[in-house]
């Protein structure tokens, strides 16, 4: 409809959500991860947080894309904040964002604490 043409750009919300969550943009925690009472987590090498580079241009895509819409997804204290923790380079609890990205290849690692190296290593570059 004619009457909602100018909210079309909302539209390129969803792919870039949907590209926010691909391994690519996110860190990876590796090897086993110990809890506090010693024992294992349940979910080993999990994916965790975005990375500093993905925030940054997931930021200036959502601004650019309220730009476009004259819509008000983030304020003007919002967009100070996250630019405020990622220039402070801010992780969740327990991530430091000096793990690696979550496309890397990695060993295996199993919740009962085995583990799996990754075979023919040479031919996947690692």
């Amino acid at each position: 409809m004619e009457t909602w043409r100018h909210l079309t750009p909302l539209l390129e919300l969803k792919p870039l959500y949907r590209w926010m969550r691909e391994p690519a943009q996110r860190h990876r925690k590796s090897g086993v991860e110990r809890l506090k009472n010693g024992s294992i987590a349940k979910n080993p090498q999990r994916m965790g947080p975005l990375t500093l580079e993905a925030r940054q241009t997931a930021l200036d895509a959502i601004l650019d894309i309220q730009r476009q819409a004259c819509v008000d997804l983030i304020n003007g204290e919002e967009e100070a904040r996250i630019r405020e923790l990622i220039a402070a380079r801010t992780f969740p609890q327990k991530w430091d964002g000096d793990e690696p990205r979550a496309d890397a290849w990695l060993d295996a690692e199993y919740g009962d604490g085995t583990g799996q190296p990754i075979l023919f290593r040479e031919l996947v570059g690692a």
